[in-house]
């Protein structure tokens, strides 16, 4: 994604990270109440679409989401985070 140049809400970085994500949650939630104007890059709509008609083509090569879920979760365990100074 490219980076943005938006400037962060004064206080914001004080607050405690559990407090900053609840932020972003209430904007995201105020974002997605009319997901009709959220925009969909279209190569994600390509990917939606290409994944769907390989589903429809072999429904038995899918897999469970909780299955899915738990492969990102250990890879995700896998990712050494940057330094905190890149931020």
């Amino acid at each position: 994604m490219p980076e943005t140049s938006i400037q962060t809400p004064p206080g914001f970085n004080q607050l405690p990270k559990a407090e900053q994500v609840c932020y972003l949650q209430a904007l995201w939630d105020q974002i997605s109440a009319n997901p009709d104007e959220v925009p969909v890059p279209e190569s994600h709509l390509q990917l939606a679409e290409e994944r769907l008609r390989r589903y429809r083509e072999d429904p038995a090569t899918a897999k469970p989401a909780f299955e899915v879920i738990d492969r990102l979760a250990l890879k995700s365990t896998r990712y050494v985070m940057p330094s905190a100074a890149l931020w």
